[in-house]
């Protein structure tokens, strides 16, 4: 009976996961078709960036006042809402025009703001059930789900683009299937989530009063979420204009794999003792923006490979341990408004530094952007690592 219930349990974490994925999938849907909407629409590295940080008014509006839901309707039930929003956005992406894109961003960044603060938690409750928390566990399964859902997205979408064409159409549809087979087992474990607390809307919150380590925590995932920002934006961008890359599946397989390295090498280095996987995640965060400094200066593309996928590697570590901080300190009837916060700090990071990033490549030039940016975002996760010790 026993193992019956430890099954179930676990099956729920991965559903969890599953639904945690595709969500974060969803959302880079248009990281391979912003050549096709700047041939459309005729904007630069600029509008690709707000277009790309409308998602983050979303998040902005949606995690203040709903980032608690899930611990009083349930976990499932409000994933399965997320799900809903996500295929209402995927419909408006349909739309021709410019307006109707920033408003399926935004309605993206709802679902997003809903999931991330439910799905996590799902994940560490079913890990839990026998009453021992797991938040290293917890964090890896979380971060691989959300990095790996983005790097998916990508690849997906451009795969669907180069088979089928039809940017604006294809890609969507196919997002929409796969929407609506996640939804059918979230759904049925939303119908037996029961009843929790009546509902109000509940600031974000510092779990245990820890309110140094939450903040150093919120830099480390700023951070992170800035440097993946930076493929998915930017990316194919800069493969066609520094290393004349004109394949349309370059950019998304260089940030599918950026992601992949990030998901793959934090499980590998799980194991690692925590003060050597905080060290090493600091190092290879430095050395990869170092590489892609040395690449964009001298052109050279395997450099800014290797570069790009020790920087995913290091963010990926970064982003985990300011996950597991949260985890470990969280309670269960609090642990969505904690996760709220957390993530509200790391998608700033989605929309500031870029849109700054874009700015500089137009004031100076790309490699001295990529200087600054980096050398910045290296001191944000050198002092929010340091913040969590």
């Amino acid at each position: 009976m026993k193992q019956q219930d430890d099954s179930k349990e676990s099956g729920k974490a991965w559903i969890a996961a599953w639904c945690f994925a595709v969500i974060m999938a969803s959302v880079t849907v248009t990281t391979p078709l912003w050549q096709y909407y700047e041939q459309r629409y005729g904007f630069g590295p600029t509008g690709v960036s707000v277009a790309f940080g409308a998602m983050t008014v979303g998040v902005f509006i949606a995690l203040p006042l709903l980032g608690g839901l899930s611990d009083a309707w349930g976990r499932f039930r409000v994933m399965s809402i997320a799900i809903v929003i996500d295929l209402l956005a995927t419909a408006t992406l349909l739309i021709p025009g410019f307006t109707p894109l920033l408003l399926a961003r935004v309605l993206q960044g709802c679902a997003v703001a809903l999931t991330v603060s439910s799905a996590p938690p799902a994940i560490g409750e079913a890990l839990s059930h026998d009453g021992e928390k797991h938040p290293a566990l917890t964090a890896s399964i979380s971060t691989v789900a959300n990095l790996g859902g983005l790097g998916f997205g990508s690849l997906l979408s451009a795969t669907v683009v180069s088979i089928v064409g039809k940017p604006f159409v294809a890609p969507f549809l196919a997002f929409a299937v796969l929407l609506c087979v996640t939804l059918i087992p979230c759904s049925r474990l939303g119908i037996r989530d029961g009843n929790r607390l009546s509902f109000r809307v509940r600031l974000p919150k510092v779990p245990g009063g820890n309110l140094r380590a939450y903040l150093g925590a919120g830099l480390c995932g700023l951070a992170s979420f800035a440097a993946f920002s930076v493929y998915a934006s930017l990316g194919p961008g800069i493969l066609h204009d520094t290393f004349s890359m004109h394949c349309a599946l370059a950019g998304p397989i260089l940030y599918c794999s950026v992601m992949a390295c990030s998901a793959i090498g934090q499980l590998i280095l799980m194991r690692l003792q925590l003060s050597y996987r905080r060290i090493t995640g600091i190092a290879l965060f430095v050395a990869g923006f170092a590489l892609v400094y040395v690449a964009l200066s001298g052109h050279i593309l395997a450099v800014f490979i290797v570069g790009s996928l020790l920087l995913g590697l290091g963010s990926g570590l970064v982003l985990a341990e300011g996950s597991r901080i949260v985890t470990a300190h969280s309670h269960r009837e609090t642990a969505a408004a904690s996760q709220a916060g957390f993530f509200m700090m790391g998608y700033v990071g989605m929309v500031i530094p870029i849109i700054v990033l874009a700015a500089l490549i137009g004031a100076v030039c790309i490699t001295m952007a990529f200087a600054i940016t980096g050398a910045a975002l290296s001191l944000l996760v050198t002092v929010g690592i340091a913040a969590t010790a």
